[in-house]
């Protein structure tokens, strides 16, 4: 199992759009084959944190070849205050409830 770790701070007149723009996401997400968790957080009004876990992967790099999740991306320019923060890595024990 693999995991994305994402710390995003938006511009402040643009935190709303970038909030509905990872609850899109999050949708679309929930359907890819691979994808068996996908959650944001926001802090402070303006800066998020999104934790995905996919089965191994292949199916991370799907979800970040889709349609929605490269659209989202290019409009990062536009919506964030500073280069997002991405991590990858693999999952060495994990628990859901």
């Amino acid at each position: 199992m693999t995991m994305v770790l994402a710390m995003l701070r938006a511009e402040p007149e643009h935190a709303d759009e970038l909030d509905a723009a990872l609850r899109e996401v999050a949708g679309h997400t929930r359907g890819e084959p691979g994808a068996l968790a996908y959650s944001v957080a926001r802090q402070d009004g303006d800066r998020f944190l999104v934790v995905e876990r996919y089965a191994d992967g292949a199916a991370r790099d799907a979800h970040f070849a889709a349609p929605y999740v490269a659209a989202l991306l290019g409009r990062f320019p536009l919506l964030l205050a500073e280069e997002p923060v991405v991590e990858f890595a693999e999952v060495v024990t994990a628990f859901a409830r």
